[in-house]
């Protein structure tokens, strides 16, 4: 298993000379760093420790200017080769690279002290003491101190050997099936193209892929991979890579810019975050102050939110939403650094919580919520967070969530499986309460309409479908509305719930037998219309109607006359009473149902016959009989041909 170590230390405290030592490599790869005897930017090379193991390196440099160079490079090492000079001592840089060592929570590392060959043994052993005092408190507390003289080879030997000590205690890294290259390097090798270079975390990349640059979106396929100078058909999370890309040109990808594959991530320009400020900051951080965050390899100017507190005082911390000037590809309970941009200094970091906050943060009680959700996420930890994703939401669409919960998708199945306070429909992953809520409501808003109007025969469809999403408009806050289908109070959804949340419950309300869909409508099983006694008296003076009125049309003048208007004319076709044979014009449904009759045996074996035929036939007029047989022929009850019907 491969590792990364990055070196961190004050200008001139000979980082590069003893990675040369180490690995027989000049990580100074610029002709300006050979030149002024200084590392500038990122240098990188390998060797293979006395283990066995295999194991690059990243060199930084340590010069204040250059800070921003070493934030590229440190931010994917699982342990740090910490250089601090024994003729120097501990210097600004020493303390300012420590800082962010511990503010990216570099969980292992070693102490290089350089040159003790220039220095009696009274001062190695102080500035030992010196360096071992200022790393209490901090990741590297309790790291082994390693005297070194590089050009001799003082001390390599021990030092590659503590190296190995470190490593042993670290866990191998996670593969969680979503690879993630911050891209620290881009260049062009002839012959080959665009060549990429970064550390690997979170899964496995493959040679002969298809992947993405995020955060333009840019859709790239790995022509190659090269690790430590070898080309390897796949590489495993924590392994420095080349990786030579197809479909993109140097001039196309930059430092900052991440390799993942097509679909897994997504860039963001909001994040809420626990921030810490460092003891020695000279202020607090305020959302008025002007912040440069650093993660993997890219920067961005940033604007504070803070969200429990007004600001974070030095030696604290709290919890702060970032608003990003540029898109940055984070991942939860992933560390970053911030830096003042005014001072150039870093004054504070922390770790990502939430890379997708669901809504803005207005007023105290959004805020209290905020920070209670947020805590929950911090004591849940990674495998918490599906769980804590959906809480917060209430519902999520399935095709969000692998983003949402740091989730490659083909392990989204099983995890779910797992997850017992899941439930599941269709395309949606709801909390079980926001499940039986929305269930509730339905049901409710259903029965409600049973007793408002009695008479009808449900609540529509798009109604029920609302009435699924207030529970979310009641956590989202706005008021109530009337739906104008159906004259019932909802409630509108709040802005977390996908759309097809109120068509899913539905949908599953009917297929567990709780609600029947009848046409347009939705009622409960059982339900019947039930008529007052005026319904009751109007339905027997149209039925003695129809019964006078033999093969003949009842119009709607003749209906208002007996006491129907256009709600009740309606009621009776519901009911099956009439049937709407043309517009305004209405038939009795036995009356139909015997004209239909004495048409077959009138005409036979599908003769044919003509209108007047048909006429005749039923002793009506052409007023009737005309509607009539249009109507038959759009029920399929007859055919046309010309001018002639046969009967199907």
């Amino acid at each position: 298993m491969p590792y990364v170590v990055g070196t961190a230390g004050h200008v001139d405290h000979g980082k590069s000379a003893l990675i040369q030592a180490l690995t027989g490599t000049d990580p100074d790869r610029l002709a300006e760093e050979k030149a002024r005897g200084m590392t500038i930017d990122l240098g990188f090379a390998w060797t293979t420790l006395p283990s066995g193991r295999e194991v690059g390196f990243v060199d930084v440099p340590g010069h204040e200017r250059f800070v921003h160079n070493m934030l590229a490079g440190v931010g994917g090492v699982g342990c740090a080769l910490f250089v601090v000079d024994a003729s120097e001592g501990w210097r600004p840089q020493s303390a300012e690279h420590l800082a962010i060592l511990d503010l990216l929570g570099i969980p292992a590392g070693v102490v290089a002290l350089t040159k003790v060959d220039l220095v009696d043994e009274a001062t190695r052993d102080r500035v030992a003491a010196e360096v071992a005092g200022r790393l209490e408190g901090t990741t590297l507390d309790g790291a082994a101190v390693v005297p070194t003289a590089a050009p001799s080879g003082l001390g390599v030997d021990a030092l590659a050997a503590a190296l190995d000590a470190a490593l042993d205690g670290l866990a191998e890294p996670p593969d969680r099936g979503r690879p993630r290259l911050p891209v620290d390097r881009v260049f062009t090798m002839r012959g080959s193209g665009t060549v990429v270079t970064g550390t690997l975390s979170g899964g496995t990349l493959r040679a002969d892929g298809e992947a993405e640059l995020l955060p333009a979106g840019r859709r790239v396929r790995v022509r190659g991979l090269q690790g430590h100078g070898r080309p390897l058909a796949e590489a495993t999370p924590a392994r420095r890579l080349a990786v030579n890309l197809a479909a993109v040109a140097t001039d196309q990808v930059a430092r900052g810019d991440v390799l993942v594959l097509p679909g897994q991530w997504a860039a963001t320009t909001t994040a809420d975050c626990r921030l810490r400020c460092l003891a020695a900051a000279p202020a607090p951080l305020r959302g008025r102050g002007a912040y440069l965050v650093y993660a993997g390899a890219a920067e961005t100017p940033a604007r504070l939110q803070p969200l429990d507190a007004a600001e974070v005082r030095p030696g604290g911390d709290a919890l702060v939403r970032l608003h990003l000037e540029r898109p940055l590809v984070l991942d939860a309970f992933e560390p970053l650094v911030l830096r003042d941009s005014g001072r150039d200094e870093t004054v504070g970091g922390g770790l990502v919580l939430d890379p997708f906050p669901p809504a803005p943060v207005r007023g105290t009680a959004a805020r209290v919520r905020r920070t209670e959700e947020l805590e929950a996420r911090e004591a849940g930890g990674l495998p918490g967070l599906l769980e804590r994703v959906i809480a917060e939401r209430g519902v999520v669409a399935l095709t969000d969530l692998p983003r949402l919960a740091a989730l490659a998708p083909d392990r989204l199945p099983a995890a779910l499986a797992a997850t017992s306070s899941v439930v599941r429909s269709r395309t949606l992953a709801w909390t079980r309460d926001a499940w039986e809520a929305a269930a509730a409501a339905t049901v409710e808003a259903v029965e409600r309409q049973h007793r408002a109007d009695p008479s009808a025969p449900g609540l529509p469809a798009q109604a029920a479908r609302a009435a699924a999403l207030a529970p979310a408009g009641r956590r989202a806050g706005p008021g109530p509305n009337r739906s104008a289908a159906s004259g019932t109070e909802v409630v509108a959804p709040g802005p977390g719930w996908p759309a097809a949340a109120g068509t899913e419950v539905v949908e599953a309300l009917v297929a567990d037998g709780r609600l029947v869909a009848d046409g347009p409508a939705l009622r409960s099983p059982g339900y019947g219309v039930r008529l007052d006694p005026a319904q009751r008296a109007l339905l027997g003076r149209v039925e003695s109607a129809l019964g006078e009125a033999g093969v003949g049309l009842l119009g709607e003048a003749a209906l208002r006359e007996l006491g129907a208007d256009r709600k009740a004319t309606a009621l009776l076709v519901r009911l099956g009473v009439l049937v709407a044979v043309a517009p305004g014009g209405y038939l009795g449904s036995s009356t139909l149902e015997a004209a239909v009759a004495t048409l077959r045996r009138s005409f036979p074996g599908g003769r044919p016959f003509a209108a007047t035929e048909a006429r005749e036939a039923l002793g009506t007029t052409r007023r009737t009989a005309i509607p009539l047989l249009e109507h038959l022929d759009r029920t399929g009850v007859t055919v046309r041909t010309g001018d002639l019907r046969r009967l199907v």
